[in-house]
């Protein structure tokens, strides 16, 4: 989902809102704390309204999972109800030509919506392997997408979103080129992971070197080990421990004082709910190794900083401990 059709903060805080209420845990201050923010400004109240009716539906699906499944985990429910789910709110979308915005969170949550045209794409909590025709193999992690040009001798990736860990079979005639929004990168033998954000690209040389081609700054070549963060206009180098960062691969993540707001990030692409970050934790620094499962590295979290985590079926509110 792009940037332009991320949630507003209303309706950030709607969701955040919608997480207590079904949690059962609020006190009477915080009742009477959402009523007076249901009155400070209109768009609240609209927030409130599509926040309660996009989600509705799936929340009732969840209740009576829940009810009928006593003792299973809340994301295997969330599976059950995902293909049912995906192909209702694709047909509506393509029927109507477009949803609204808090209902396209929620469907994109399962299906990366923007993506669908890309040649190879992933969905959430899915990681895919594919094959060039020359041989090399392209591992594409959970919420990615991939355009394709393989001609002959020439073959090309436009990584869209996500990231990708690309492997020649062999010295080719032409290198594989691997192209973000923000340059390019040529990979002549070995392996390499590139990730593209909203903002920026990150690419590592994994066992070999990469030449990197930012669109509008000096090409650079990476030895084994290294990578670098860039944009269109400039190029910086990523730390000691790049390769770390395509730990994905083994359904790790590598995390090296991180923020907190950016592991959450990071776990979205395998839940297919919403992960909200209060502002009061979000700048909080994250170190480890943890496996890209949810609830455990949430549980772990939960024990290295003082957070307190709520669920209800796909929602995740982190939060200060209280």
């Amino acid at each position: 989902m792009s940037r332009a059709d991320a949630p507003s903060p209303a309706l950030r805080a709607a969701v955040d809102w919608l997480v207590r209420h079904e949690a059962e845990t609020m006190s009477a201050a915080d009742h009477q704390a959402f009523a007076c923010w249901l009155q400070q400004d209109a768009q609240h109240q609209a927030a409130w309204e599509r926040v309660r009716s996009a989600l509705a539906e799936p929340l009732t699906a969840v209740r009576s999972l829940q009810a009928h499944t006593e003792g299973l985990h809340a994301q295997a429910a969330m599976q059950a109800l995902s293909q049912t789910r995906r192909r209702r709110v694709l047909r509506g979308a393509l029927a109507l030509g477009g949803i609204g915005v808090a209902s396209a969170f929620v469907a994109d949550r399962l299906t990366p919506l923007g993506q669908l045209m890309a040649d190879w794409q992933t969905g959430t909590g899915e990681r895919r392997e594919f094959t060039l025709a020359d041989g090399s193999r392209v591992l594409l992690d959970a919420r990615s997408a991939v355009d394709v040009h393989d001609a002959a001798g020439s073959p090309a990736l436009q990584l869209r979103a996500g990231a990708l860990i690309a492997r020649r079979s062999s010295v080719g005639a032409a290198p594989l080129q691997i192209r973000t929004r923000d340059g390019l990168a040529l990979l002549d033998a070995g392996s390499m992971m590139g990730r593209v954000y909203a903002d920026r690209t990150e690419m590592v040389a994994l066992d070999q070197g990469l030449s990197l081609r930012p669109r509008e700054a000096a090409q650079v070549l990476l030895r084994a080990g290294q990578g670098a963060r860039f944009s269109a206009h400039q190029l910086q180098a990523l730390g000691a421990n790049a390769v770390q960062r395509a730990a994905w691969q083994q359904g790790m993540l590598a995390v090296d004082d991180w923020p907190l707001a950016e592991v959450a990030q990071a776990l979205q692409a395998y839940f297919s709910g919403y992960i909200r970050v209060a502002p009061a934790v979000a700048d909080l620094r994250v170190f480890g190794i943890f496996r890209l499962d949810v609830d455990e590295l949430l549980a772990t979290l939960s024990q290295m900083l003082p957070l307190q985590i709520q669920r209800w079926g796909p929602l995740i509110r982190i939060g200060e401990k209280v």
